[in-house]
């Protein structure tokens, strides 16, 4: 399955993502499998049950980081000096 995540608390470990069949799904970081994520990424998870909720989200791969806030990659611009 596909969505965006509308937000994610780094410094709490969890977060949501809007699925695209509607549901909001719950994340948390201890199955983020080392992927960072942040709000405004679309990514693809495998949605999954628990005794807390229905809707989980699991095997999260970022598929397109919002630009300005991608962690990693070659889109930072190392900043020269002018004199």
């Amino acid at each position: 399955m596909y969505g965006r995540v509308t937000r994610y608390f780094g410094e709490k470990g969890y977060g949501f993502i809007h699925g695209e069949d509607g549901n909001t799904y719950f994340i948390h970081h201890s199955n983020l499998k080392g992927e960072y994520i942040d709000s405004g990424y679309y990514v693809s998870f495998k949605s999954f049950q628990n005794d807390r909720s229905d809707y989980n989200a699991k095997n999260i791969t970022v598929i397109e980081a919002t630009e300005g806030r991608r962690k990693h990659g070659s889109t930072h611009k190392k900043h020269e000096r002018t004199q």
